[in-house]
């Protein structure tokens, strides 16, 4: 079943909010390093310390400054860019592939070139490589699109999402 779907700015924000979460390894690696500065803080010698709370201090304030300051606002002004994702979309779940279709572009993504996967509760990205994805809205199984064939198909075919 063919659904027909248009992403919108704040749709293409939270999918870049979905692409910008850290994996669970990075996470773990995160975490690792700011229980080292904490500790660090608490009982290393005062130039340990005064390094270690600026180190807590700025890699938070990094951390939190990217993800909801530059990452929206880099988001946005992508989004006003890029005229091809503004367009209507039609999706199609295929035996080899997922079919997407544009005014004036025919494409199937075919899973040997997925090479992973991610989802949230509003969106299934597919990743043809790190760092490019296409945007799948769930809500399109309102429309009779076989979400249920398509996260079972990137199971069998792509592996676990990460």
């Amino acid at each position: 079943m063919t659904a027909t779907f248009r992403i919108s700015e704040d749709d293409y924000l939270a999918a870049m909010k979905l692409y910008a979460r850290l994996t669970p390894l990075r996470l773990v690696l995160v975490a690792a390093i700011g229980v080292l500065l904490a500790l660090a803080a608490a009982f290393g010698p005062p130039l340990v310390q005064t390094g270690s709370v600026g180190g807590l201090v700025g890699g938070g304030s990094v951390l939190l400054g990217t993800r909801f300051i530059v990452l929206p606002l880099m988001a946005r002004r992508h989004y006003r860019k890029y005229k091809a994702i503004q367009e209507e979309f039609n999706a199609e779940v295929l035996d080899h592939g997922l079919r997407l279709t544009l005014p004036n572009t025919d494409h199937t993504i075919v899973w040997q070139n997925v090479l992973k996967w991610r989802h949230d509760e509003r969106f299934v990205l597919l990743y043809p490589m790190p760092r490019l994805f296409h945007i799948v809205p769930k809500a399109l199984a309102a429309q009779g699109f076989d979400l249920k064939g398509l996260l079972e198909r990137l199971n069998r075919h792509v592996g676990p999402p990460v």
